[in-house]
C-alpha cells in the first residue's frame, strides 16, 4: 500500500470500526462520480437510482409529520429556486411555493420540500423529504444525507459518500 493510500484506509477503517458500535449506522463507500446500480430498473435515460443503507431507523426520519411541528424557518420559493444557505445550519426549514431548483448548502438541517426538478445537495449530514423530484445530485462534498421523496421516482446522481437515498411510500 502506498502512502497516499494508506491514511486513507486508516481513516476509512477506523471510521468503519466507530460506526460499528452504533445501533442502525450504515456504511456505503463508492468511487467519486460513480452510480451504483441498484434492485430499482435504470430510468429510460440509463442512470439508476441510487440508494445508500436506509434502514426502518433511517426510514423513520423520513416521515414529514415527524418534523412539521420542529420547523424553525418557513420560507417561500420565488422565481422558481431557492437555496438553503450555511444560516440554516442544524435547524428545520420548510420550504413552500413552486420550485424548480432547489440547493442546499446547509449541514445537519432537515428541509421539508415541494414537488422540485432539481435538486442539488452540497452540505454534509442533512435530512430532506420532498414531495416528488425529477432529479437528485449530490456533489462530491456532500456526505451522510438522507434524501427521499414522497411520490414518484427521482434520478439521483450521487457522487459523496455515507448518503442514503429512497422513495417514502
Amino acid at each position: 500500500m502506498n502512502t497516499v493510500r494508506r491514511p486513507l484506509a486508516v481513516s476509512l477503517a477506523l471510521m468503519v470500526a466507530s460506526c460499528a458500535t452504533l445501533a442502525g449506522c450504515g456504511v456505503r463507500v463508492s468511487d467519486a462520480g460513480a452510480v451504483t446500480p441498484t434492485a430499482s430498473s435504470p430510468s429510460p435515460t440509463g442512470s439508476a437510482n441510487v440508494r445508500g443503507v436506509v434502514d426502518d431507523e433511517r426510514m423513520a426520519k423520513l416521515q414529514r409529520s415527524r418534523w412539521s411541528a420542529k420547523v424553525t424557518q418557513h420560507v417561500v420559493c420565488v422565481d422558481g429556486a431557492y437555496t438553503v444557505d450555511r444560516n440554516a445550519d442544524a435547524s428545520v426549514v420548510e420550504v413552500t411555493g413552486a420550485c424548480r431548483e432547489v440547493t442546499i448548502l446547509a449541514s445537519a438541517a432537515t428541509v421539508l420540500l415541494p414537488a422540485v426538478d432539481e435538486l442539488s445537495v452540497q452540505g454534509d449530514g442533512n435530512i430532506v423529504i420532498m414531495a416528488a423530484a425529477r432529479e437528485v445530485v449530490l456533489d462530491a462534498g456532500a456526505d451522510a444525507n438522507l434524501v427521499g421523496w414522497e411520490s414518484g421516482t427521482a434520478v439521483v446522481k450521487d457522487a459523496g459518500t455515507l448518503n442514503g437515498t429512497t422513495p417514502i411510500s
